[in-house]
């Protein structure tokens, strides 16, 4: 079950994403912020926090890997918010810079659990299926986020988005497995090496 309702959180959780992100977030740079200067400082934040995550992981190994990543998703809603606003761009940097350590976070354990409990003749398989499933619908949240802008407003999409990101992340914690999947600690060789 964490499998299907992780992948079923992300089909949605991407698209809405992706809809704000790539249509909203530059359409709001360019309004209110400045243009394409302030969008880009908004990107680089994002990416720096992506690495930044990436190498917080390199040390940090939570015992509940779809807990710890499945926490991680609800602050990434932050940034959607202080769009919506929007907030001065050292703000909004601030809050991408959050998103993408998040981002890593999610990834990083993710990936994890997918190597330790599908099997090696299965997970290419699964790999495909999770793929699809959590990316498929993202063309879909960036051909509704323009005319729903349009008809509710910029804000009022983003602020629902930012709100969807939280009640997703909420209802998987509601799924057993996802909060209470763990990490096996592999034997040590007297060599110090890990035992496959």
């Amino acid at each position: 079950r964490w499998l299907w309702a992780i992948v079923l959180e992300f089909s949605l959780l991407v698209a809405v994403w992706d809809g704000a992100t790539e249509v909203l977030g530059p359409v709001v740079a360019h309004d209110q912020l400045g243009g394409a200067h302030s969008w880009g400082i908004v990107l680089a934040a994002q990416s720096a926090g992506a690495v930044l995550g990436g190498l917080c992981m390199i040390r940090f190994r939570p015992r509940r890997m779809l807990l710890i990543g499945s926490l991680a998703t609800a602050p990434t809603s932050a940034l959607l918010f202080t769009l919506a606003v929007p907030l001065a761009v050292p703000v909004i940097a601030i809050a991408a810079f959050a998103a993408g350590a998040c981002i890593e976070v999610f990834e990083v354990n993710w990936v994890t659990t997918m190597q330790q409990e599908i099997p090696p003749a299965a997970l290419s398989r699964v790999s495909a299926y999770d793929a699809l499933g959590s990316w498929g619908l993202a063309p879909v949240g960036t051909v509704l986020a323009g005319p729903l802008a349009l008809a509710l407003g910029t804000s009022t999409v983003l602020v629902a988005a930012g709100v969807l990101i939280v009640l997703l992340t909420a209802a998987v914690l509601c799924v057993p497995e996802v909060r209470g999947l763990r990490r096996r600690v592999l034997p040590v060789s007297p060599g110090g090496e890990r035992v496959h």
